[in-house]
């Protein structure tokens, strides 16, 4: 059933594009969003982004934002042994190499970061905030874990999804090792499963 709705869910995603107008309105959620978070939570020193393949939105509107709070910054690497992420410092300007997937990711020389705020590419979602990803269980084991870290030194943790609403799906089949998302930002609107 994922398989299927995977296949759907690239050939959907893979033409579609949003106009300029479009784009900033994606902005002014992405800033209405982190000033929510920020609103509340003052002590965020680390964050993750992505790089974007495969007509993923670009989660790059997030890094003026996070650099003018002095918020560190890490781009994920493919742990294939583990099947999971490690997050590697990152600035813009840093060289890239391409990963096992196809991702593009920082030097594994790179100091290791564990981000509270960690921004999650999908395929597709669904309004209970879940997220549909390409089958690996990378992210959703990476939640799993910085959750735990974080619940255990009482510090702030939170993901933010980020997808075009014409990704939306009625509902993604859900399996036990499948995380929950935060925030879903999409062009428009913004879902939270926070209170």
């Amino acid at each position: 059933m994922k398989n299927k709705l995977r296949i759907f869910a690239k050939k959907k995603r893979i033409n579609f594009n949003l106009g300029l107008k479009a784009k900033e309105i994606l902005k002014n959620k992405i800033h209405i969003c982190l000033n929510e978070i920020f609103l509340t939570n003052k002590n965020i020193q680390t964050a993750s982004l992505y790089f974007p393949i495969n007509n993923e939105i670009s989660p790059f509107d997030f890094i003026n934002y996070l650099q003018k709070k002095n918020v560190t910054l890490s781009l994920p690497l493919i742990d294939k042994k583990k099947k999971s992420l490690i997050f590697k410092k990152w600035v813009p300007t840093d060289q890239l190499t391409q990963g096992p997937l196809g991702t593009m990711q920082p030097s594994k020389t790179q100091i290791s970061i564990l981000p509270q705020i960690l921004v999650v590419p999908m395929l597709s979602f669904d309004r209970g905030l879940f997220r549909l990803g390409y089958g690996g269980g990378y992210y959703d084991k990476s939640i799993y874990i910085l959750k735990k870290h974080f619940q255990k030194q009482k510090k702030f943790f939170i993901t933010i999804g980020l997808a075009y609403s014409i990704q939306e799906e009625k509902k993604i089949p859900r399996e036990k090792h499948d995380m929950k998302l935060d925030y879903i930002i999409t062009e428009n609107e913004v879902l939270s499963n926070v209170n």
